[in-house]
């Protein structure tokens, strides 16, 4: 019997889920392709809807790493650090779009029939625009003023030839709020 990682059974259930979409994929086909028992499966998760949330999750986790973990350079400004933060936000989500379109879709579509993931991963943002803003409780306003830019609901327009004006129209609006 074949043994498991999750990455293993990540990369499977991606590539099933290319092949058949997420409705047709099932957790036999997904232990088939693995070379185990459908109840050895279930010995890793619970259900599909089990696995998918951590696919899901684990693809969050890595697509926001960099923005999560990002610091400003030494001397700049928080007005500053906070505008090319944001455009790293707005830019990541492009390229990840760009890059596998059908696995952005998946993912972003799940995520949000998953508030809870959606909602953690929003208030890491928030966080993180508060840490370099310095503007307590002011992360969720700016993160929302930015929504257009990094929201799966809005992909099909990032690539509109006045995006990066946009963006910056929207940043002059919060720009004079900052210290």
């Amino acid at each position: 019997m074949a043994i498991l990682t999750k990455e293993k059974i990540f990369s499977v259930t991606e590539e099933i889920i290319i092949r058949k979409g997420v409705q047709k994929t099932t957790l036999s086909d997904i232990a088939k392709e693995l070379g185990v028992t459908h109840a050895a499966f279930y010995k890793h998760y619970k259900n599909k809807e089990d696995l998918l949330q951590q696919l899901a999750l684990r693809w969050l986790e890595t697509t926001s790493k960099e923005l999560l973990e990002w610091e400003a350079p030494k001397g700049v400004s928080s007005a500053v650090a906070l505008h090319d933060w944001l455009w790293l936000l707005a830019t990541t989500k492009k390229k990840l779009y760009h890059d596998d379109k059908p696995m952005f879709r998946l993912y972003t579509d799940y995520l949000e029939r998953t508030q809870i993931l959606v909602k953690d991963h929003l208030k890491q943002l928030a966080q993180k625009a508060e840490s370099i803003s310095g503007l307590k409780k002011s992360g969720p306003a700016i993160i929302t003023a930015f929504v257009y830019f990094h929201n799966p609901y809005f992909a099909d327009r990032w690539d509109n030839e006045f995006y990066k004006e946009t963006f910056e129209a929207v940043w002059k609006l919060i720009a004079n709020k900052l210290p």
